[in-house]
């Protein structure tokens, strides 16, 4: 028993590291783009932030955005993600989406066709809405990944959760506009150092 326990452990710590030498951002094929899409939540406010970042076949950043939404919980936040990258999106013009998350239980609730028990889910709106969107004439795929790749859009998330009534795009990496002001600095330089490098 106590061999087996051994050897399984050592079976995963294996993948661990082969996992951990693997993690970073990688561009989607051409003509597809990739958005990163993060959500977050502040408990205490029951407030959250929805932040993504789309790029092309070879890395060029094509635009973000950051948004707060009141009264919420982590997963809403999640899937709100979804909801706010899609349509950022597709008025953008792209019609090969691979939409990332780095949440399996949003990733997991908008897959698949929809089904009477969606109705039943807690956030059976947002969900139908998701896959409203999916259903649309274009190509999406949404796909799990690790959190260690989506900094990013974790940071975006983040600002937004933290800057109520707040909505941001960013249609370029220098081109800043927001709804209402709001301390961007911190945040540009950030942004500007992960997607230079």
């Amino acid at each position: 028993m106590i061999a087996l326990s051994i050897a399984q452990n050592n079976i995963y710590l294996e993948k661990h590291e082969l996992w951990k030498d693997n993690v970073k951002w990688s561009p989607p094929e051409y003509p597809w783009v990739k958005v990163n899409v993060d959500g977050s939540w502040l408990g205490q406010s029951r407030t959250m932030g929805v932040g993504g970042a789309v790029r092309d076949a070879v890395g060029r950043w094509k635009g973000g955005f950051a948004r707060s939404f009141e009264d919420g919980d982590s997963l809403r936040a999640e899937i709100l993600a979804l909801a706010e990258g899609l349509p950022f999106c597709w008025n953008a013009g792209f019609r090969y989406i691979i939409c990332v998350s780095d949440c399996i239980g949003a990733v997991k609730a908008v897959q698949g066709p929809s089904l009477n028990r969606d109705n039943i889910h807690k956030h059976s709106d947002i969900i139908g809405a998701v896959k409203e969107l999916v259903a649309r004439d274009w190509s999406v795929k949404i796909v799990n990944i690790p959190r260690e790749i989506n900094s990013v859009a974790h940071v975006l998330a983040s600002w937004g959760a933290k800057n109520s009534a707040i909505n941001v795009t960013w249609r370029s990496r220098f081109c800043f506009t927001s709804s209402r002001g709001g301390h961007l600095f911190p945040y540009v330089i950030f942004l500007f150092f992960f997607l230079s490098v």
